[in-house]
């Protein structure tokens, strides 16, 4: 039981961080391969799991409606990176995330405080599949590295102003993708069920928050998960 409710609380604690900064999924990721869930087992429902913590985004659509390009790119990808996972031994998307966390969010912790250069519209689309791709894939850190697609293409807005965007995006590829793994039979629906309505939970309040925290806490806060991620990740 005390192991089921610290699985739950990390599942809240997720879903505030999904939707209020970054690196909810990399938190849930920890704390249910710490407990003894197999790696893959881990990360297929973490990805069932996370549309139900971005649901609250789809309330938030006529204020940060993405254009349908990016959106169907990320969703493209997702499809690609759940087809790749099949296909590859379980270890690899452990093996490959840490070396995609770490310079996101060092580019999240650089766009806070340097100019840097507006990306052209098919870069920015062939980003967003990329993000689809390791979305279906890895999945932990995903909306760390749309955060960053999203800096690059609209340099200058503060993180409260992207966030909800990326929101909405993450809501779309998340449900791509859980379709996808509710297919391939790794999903472990008791333990999905359990995180499910925590999760829900958790991404509302992340939601209320969007716009009152000051942006350097935000880019600290996903800083530092997607470090921590990456370590563990690294140590494991």
């Amino acid at each position: 039981m005390l192991t089921g409710a610290l699985m739950a609380g990390a599942a809240f604690v997720a879903g505030v961080l999904n939707t209020a900064g970054g690196g909810g999924a990399i938190l849930s990721f920890l704390v249910l391969t710490g407990a003894g869930v197999a790696p893959l087992t881990a990360h297929a429902t973490n990805q069932f799991v996370t549309p139900l913590s971005f649901a609250s985004a789809a309330f938030r659509l006529r204020g940060a409606r993405p254009r349908v390009a990016p959106l169907l790119a990320g969703c493209a990808g997702t499809v690609a990176g759940v087809a790749i996972l099949a296909s590859v031994p379980p270890g690899a998307f452990q093996a490959v995330a840490p070396w995609v966390l770490v310079p996101a969010a060092v580019l999240v912790a650089v766009q806070g405080r340097d100019p840097v250069r507006h990306t052209g519209r098919s870069v920015s689309l062939a980003a967003m599949l990329g993000c689809g791709v390791y979305a279906g894939m890895i999945g932990v850190g995903t909306g760390t590295l749309v955060l960053v697609v999203l800096g690059l293409a609209a340099p200058g807005r503060s993180l409260n102003r992207l966030l909800p965007l990326r929101n909405v995006l993450c809501l779309g590829m998340a449900v791509v993708v859980a379709g996808a793994f509710a297919l391939t039979g790794l999903v472990d629906w008791a333990l999905a069920t359990l995180l499910g309505g925590p999760a829900v939970l958790g991404g509302m309040v992340g939601t209320r928050l969007v716009g009152r925290l000051p942006d350097p806490m935000l880019r600290t806060g996903v800083v530092l998960t997607a470090t921590a991620g990456a370590a563990w990740l690294l140590l494991r």
